[in-house]
């Protein structure tokens, strides 16, 4: 056994994660900057020193434990130590193991009892970064006061350029925790087929009763927040109440326990249509009180800053995630960096992409119905040379990383969808007539056509052949391909294809053409345009998109291997709570390396 000096772990730390969300520690065991990897393994402790634990967990570990982002050497350990068990002066003791009943511990860690406290609501980030062998699987736990949480399993990744077989990923999207039960996250729990799990954004909702997507038909979801005024976050102890509620389910503990998490951000863990208000350099929220309530008209945008700022001090609190966070900066698009490359041997590189904190005002204007949804007369929402997704660093960050990427996979992980879905545009194929094109959704990739024309152009260029988008945000299955003219019908001009896209559905939130008719309600001319949007006219309208479904909830997976990509999508019944269905697979596609169409397994 080596130990290891405080001095060394926390040099290890600030070399992962600026971030004073992930605390410093003490601890024995293994660093894999050891040239020998035999040597690594003898460096372990020989044996759990905790006998006789309570494993009354609940009691101290009310929301479980989680790790998240994978690298070469390390994890991200998460857990919180409900303030009802703190004890003075009890330190919180990690131990991670070779096996599940820890007999062969192979790290040990202490968490000092200051490092525990309100100030980061009682949750406890763990960087494990260069203490871990690579592609490997740990158990892992946490020790307070004598008792032991729930045994946690993580999974380093495989060394850079390593010839991986095969991986398999479960895609996730949307859970609002007050419109249906977990099912889908059950499923994933009890699937040993898959490595890791990605969350595409959307984790929580910041709206306890919205009614224009929010219900609310299940008594037992109900979740008041500590402002009472309005049913959407206004502050931090908001927005800590909702993650709070959403990690107390114990389906969404099992399938944190079970694997280790790649999560995003996406609009509702600040904010419903979530963009940077360039103008007035703040938050942009078209929806929320701050913005439309008249009481808060004299410091609104200070109000707006500071609930940016919030969310993002929240997300850090309960997302396991390895991001640059400045605590000194008040500039939330300074503060907060959490764009970043996870790669994954020589097979697939996955982009987590950051489409809200850099992203322009909407371009057909901020009212909803006839201007973020269905902009049916507005006419100057495709090619605007202002309007950015990304920002210029994100953009230039992700084309000279996937420029450089040598794996055999470029895996875009990105909230919104990316390919068009429009009406007009299907009338003829004359590149003149853009302008009768009217999208559905300007808050996706639509809104944002001059960035996505030169980011398709980008890729394009790259002349990578497995490039592969995941996306959430629209409660919808859907199997599209990425071109670069899309008034292009020819489906065997393969110079015309860019990529391959995958939406996987929401776990519980509303789809669609339900939320789009809750926020129409009223209007003739919306309820007559709703009529028309059926699955069957945007598939006719939109050749390039395979599959369309935004009944179904669930969720998806991607296996990746050396010659081919297989998506499948999955229902499971959002309004049963039991964790014992079985998922209904809906379709399979498979992206097969060389060629540029989808192949229908299903």
């Amino acid at each position: 056994m080596r130990e290891l000096d405080r001095r060394r772990f926390l040099s290890l730390l600030i070399s992962g994660a600026a971030t004073p969300f992930v605390l410093s520690m003490t601890g024995c065991g293994a660093s894999s900057s050891d040239s020998d990897s035999s040597a690594l393994h003898q460096a372990r402790v020989s044996a759990s020193r905790f006998l006789d634990l309570n494993h009354d967990s609940a009691r101290v570990f009310s929301l479980s434990v989680a790790s998240g982002d994978p690298s070469p050497s390390g994890v991200m350990l998460w857990t919180r130590v409900d303030p009802s068990a703190l004890k003075p002066n009890q330190p919180l003791y990690v131990e991670v193991s070779e096996d599940e009943n820890f007999e062969r511990v192979f790290l040990e860690l202490t968490v000092q009892p200051e490092e525990i406290n309100e100030h980061r609501d009682y949750t406890v980030s763990l960087d494990l970064e260069s203490m871990l062998l690579a592609d490997s699987h740990y158990y892992y736990r946490f020790i307070y006061d004598n008792t032991a949480s729930r045994t946690g399993r993580c999974r380093t990744a495989p060394p850079t350029g390593t010839d991986l077989a095969s991986l398999k990923l479960a895609l996730l999207t949307c859970q609002d925790f007050t419109n249906g039960y977990y099912g889908a996250l059950s499923a994933i729990a009890n699937d040993d087929t898959l490595d890791y799990v990605i969350h595409l954004g959307d984790f929580i909702y910041e709206t306890a009763g919205d009614p224009r997507f929010q219900s609310l038909p299940f008594e037992d979801r109900l979740i008041e927040l500590p402002s009472v005024e309005f049913p959407v976050a206004m502050n931090l102890e908001d927005y800590r109440k909702l993650y709070r509620a959403y990690r107390s389910d114990p389906f969404l503990q099992q399938a944190m326990e079970r694997f280790t998490w790649i999560i995003t951000r996406d609009d509702h863990e600040t904010g419903n249509d979530a963009y940077w208000d360039y103008a007035n350099g703040t938050l942009g929220l078209p929806d929320h009180p701050y913005t439309v309530d008249r009481q808060f008209e004299t410091n609104r945008l200070q109000l707006l800053n500071q609930l940016m700022l919030d969310s993002q001090q929240a997300w850090l609190e309960y997302v396991p995630a390895r991001v640059t966070f400045d605590l000194d900066s008040t500039d939330p698009q300074q503060r907060l960096k959490y764009y970043r490359r996870i790669q994954l041997g020589d097979l697939v590189d996955v982009f987590m992409l950051d489409g809200r904190t850099y992203r322009s005002a909407h371009a057909c204007g901020e009212k909803d119905v006839l201007q973020r949804y269905a902009p049916l007369f507005c006419a100057n929402w495709f090619l605007d040379h202002e309007q950015t997704m990304l920002g210029k660093t994100q953009f230039e960050w992700l084309v000279n990383s996937f420029n450089g990427s040598n794996a055999r996979w470029q895996l875009l992980g990105n909230q919104t969808f990316m390919a068009p879905i429009w009406f007009g545009g299907r009338a003829a194929n004359d590149p003149t007539r853009k302008d009768f094109r009217r999208p559905i959704n300007v808050d996706a990739w639509d809104g944002f056509d001059y960035e996505r024309d030169s980011l398709s152009r980008e890729m394009k260029a790259s002349g990578k052949d497995g490039l592969v988008v995941i996306t959430g945000d629209l409660h919808t299955y859907i199997a599209s391909h990425i071109k670069l003219d899309y008034l292009d019908f020819d489906k065997q001009k393969e110079e015309n294809f860019v990529a391959v896209e995958f939406m996987t559905p929401s776990i519980t939130s509303a789809g669609l053409f339900e939320m789009i008719g809750n926020i129409s309600k009223g209007s003739d001319k919306m309820e007559s345009f709703l009529e028309t949007i059926t699955s069957l006219t945007i598939k006719a309208q939109n050749p390039h998109i395979n599959y369309f479904n935004s009944t179904d909830h669930g969720y998806s997976t991607i296996e990746f291997t050396h010659d081919f990509c297989d998506w499948k999508c999955y229902s499971v019944n959002k309004d049963i709570n039991d964790g014992g269905q079985t998922p209904v697979m809906l379709k399979h596609y498979r992206k097969v390396k060389g060629q540029h169409l989808l192949q229908d397994l299903s």
